[in-house]
């Protein structure tokens, strides 16, 4: 509504929205006037008593007690309350008028009593107020015109009656001018009131949503540290346990570095006994959990207890020192340094759907939240790998100990960095039975051709891009793919026949180019992702003795393996340079005041990121907002 077209028929209505800011400085004003009147009421009273007018101190006592009753009872209604004062008014107008004449306070008590109707009645109720001002000052002047009443104090007063319709008809017209003007004016200082009211209350929840966002960007910003911190030292820590192969080495440096490289208070691994029946503590990080290890700490399966959940649900679980589970408050007495625990993250050691433990980790400063348990369940799977590794060379030691150059390999596998030094790692093993040709075929990465094959040549290795399949490399990779253990052919004319995809072409394509020989297919694999595959083959017939099955089988198991932690290490830093890229940018936008601004810096950033050719970001507004500002638009 424009302000200009407010009436004061309207009057009302807009009262009514700002009904309780009117209620209580109404009753504010009340209580004022009732504190301020009481010394003139004494005053008033004496003054009475002098005159001998008892009937006026009757009048005084009786409307100062409904003004202290309007004023300080709370359960009389506001209108009984405005149209007690204003009788009030009324009354002591009159009474003014006829104690002291034309000349004193009385049309003065007149007309406030109006003004006051006009603030705190509005419409009608003000109109009948000015009515009976105008009516009871009119009922004087005519009393007095025809001498039927004559003044209290001055009874011997005359009146010219020019004089009296002339303050008469001045009253009537200034009475009605205010109360116009009031009607009128009131609505709008009251409609403004409104819209200001409304204006801050739109900026103070603005602010307050602006501070939430601050706020949210902040904690946004602090986890995303946290988790490249946490990424971080997972490669750290997963680089470190690399080149260790003896468990208990292994297990109690585990427990070191993820205690000194995550900042946690203690560190603790618990993994089953050979019967599976006890989880026993292996590791622990601080000097009371080593002596529980001494002593051998163990938690049975049957227990109710966190550790023995997560193993059994293979689901990692979240413990506070202050929760009501009975469960997770027990939990905390596993760490012997209880007053450095304050919440606690528990983790299965999953490799390839088998427990191999659990990890137990507690913090003295923070409580873990559930983007925590994602980074650090990372951790516990690389931690897996290297326990899998480390059990597996424990097992097999004695034929790594009679093959020296596979033990070796063992060591240097454990240190390589790339797909290509695995590869090259292997062939250089291979090198030694003195095969007539040797491969490892595996699949391309963003490259037009299907697959790559890598070969020793002299001293160096060799990798290069498939174009046209002269040697039947194809046929032998998908071979590879469907084997789980390696497939050792000592006699090329006498292939079995085997249920596997392109097995019948890949033999025919082997029978056209030799008359005799043997040939080796070896999947470098886990029992969860196929890698490449090893190709070797003897251009005379090879048999292949029991050691050297096995040793070929150990090739495949241990480079899988060396190649799935290859790409978890790369994927966990193609992450950590996302996560730190989303940490500055985060940082920068906080710095943004304005939206175009921070549109603009977002755009720019995920075309950098990206690499795309340009960003296209658009603002769209509420329809409340677009109708009263527009559509906006930023690129």
């Amino acid at each position: 509504m424009n302000r200009d077209d407010i009436s004061a028929q309207e009057t009302p209505d807009i009262l009514a929205r700002i009904l309780p800011w009117r209620q209580q400085l109404f009753e504010r004003i009340l209580r004022v006037v009732t504190i301020v009147a009481l010394p003139m009421v004494a005053v008033g009273l004496y003054y009475i008593y002098l005159t001998q007018e008892f009937w006026l101190m009757a009048v005084v006592i009786v409307g100062y007690l409904a003004l202290v009753l309007a004023a300080f009872v709370p359960r009389i209604p506001y209108l009984v309350r405005v149209w007690v004062f204003l009788v009030v008014i009324l009354v002591l107008g009159t009474g003014d008028l006829l104690t002291y004449g034309w000349g004193e306070d009385g049309r003065i008590y007149l007309l406030t009593a109006t003004i006051f109707a006009t603030i705190f009645l509005g419409g009608r109720q003000s109109a009948v107020v000015l009515s009976a001002a105008c009516l009871i000052l009119t009922a004087f002047v005519i009393l007095v015109r025809f001498g039927l009443i004559s003044s209290l104090q001055h009874p011997d007063g005359v009146y010219d009656p020019t004089l009296l319709v002339s303050g008469l008809i001045v009253f009537i017209v200034c009475a009605v001018a205010l109360f116009t003007a009031s009607n009128t004016l009131f609505p709008r200082i009251f409609a403004n009131l409104q819209r200001s009211a409304h204006l801050s209350e739109d900026l103070e929840a603005r602010q307050v949503a602006l501070g939430e966002r601050m706020r949210a960007l902040q904690e946004a910003n602090l986890s995303l540290q946290r988790r490249a911190m946490y990424l971080d030292a997972t490669a750290q820590v997963s680089q470190a346990l690399m080149t260790v192969f003896d468990a208990d080495a292994l297990l109690e440096r585990a427990v070191q570095l993820i205690s000194r490289h995550f900042d946690v208070a203690y560190t603790a691994i618990f993994l089953p006994d050979e019967t599976g029946t006890w989880l026993v503590l292996r590791a622990a990080s601080s000097s009371a959990g080593r002596r529980l290890v001494i002593q051998g700490y163990r938690l049975n399966r049957s227990d109710q207890s966190v550790v023995v959940r997560v193993a059994e649900t293979q689901r990692p679980h979240i413990a506070v020192r202050t929760s009501d589970v009975a469960m997770d408050a027990a939990h905390f007495a596993t760490n012997p340094d209880l007053a450095t625990s304050r919440s606690a993250v528990v983790l299965p050691l999953i490799l390839s759907g088998e427990v191999l433990g659990v990890l137990d980790i507690h913090s003295a400063e923070m409580d873990f939240d559930q983007d925590d348990v994602r980074t650090l369940q990372g951790l516990a799977w690389q931690l897996a790998i290297a326990l899998d590794n480390a059990r597996r060379l424990g097992a097999e030691v004695s034929i790594l100990e009679t093959a020296n150059p596979f033990y070796r390999l063992a060591g240097r596998l454990g240190a390589t960095q790339t797909e290509t030094d695995v590869y090259a790692a292997v062939l250089e093993i291979v090198q030694g039975f003195n095969p007539g040709q040797a491969y490892v075929v595996h699949t391309a990465h963003k490259m037009e051709s299907l697959y790559f094959v890598t070969d020793v040549r002299g001293e160096q290795v060799n990798t290069q891009p498939v174009g046209s399949d002269t040697e039947n490399f194809g046929a032998a990779l998908e071979i590879g793919a469907a084997l789980q253990s390696p497939l050792l052919i000592a006699d090329v004319t006498a292939i079995p026949a085997l249920p596997l995809p392109g097995f019948h072409d890949f033999c025919a394509h082997v029978l056209e180019r030799s008359e005799k020989g043997s040939i080796a297919l070896v999947p470098l694999r886990t029992k969860a992702e196929f890698f490449a595959l090893l190709m070797v083959s003897y251009t005379a017939a090879h048999n292949f003795t029991p050691l050297e099955t096995q040793l070929y089988r150990i090739i495949g198991e241990l480079a899988g393996v060396t190649l799935e932690r290859i790409a978890v290490i790369q994927e966990a830093r193609t992450q950590l340079g996302r996560e730190r890229w989303l940490r500055e940018f985060s940082e920068r936008v906080i710095r943004i005041p304005e939206l175009e601004m921070l549109i603009a810096q977002a755009a720019q950033s995920l075309q950098d990121v990206v690499q795309a050719d340009g960003v296209i970001a658009a603002i769209a507004l509420p329809e409340s907002s677009t109708e009263s500002h527009g559509d906006h638009s930023s690129t």
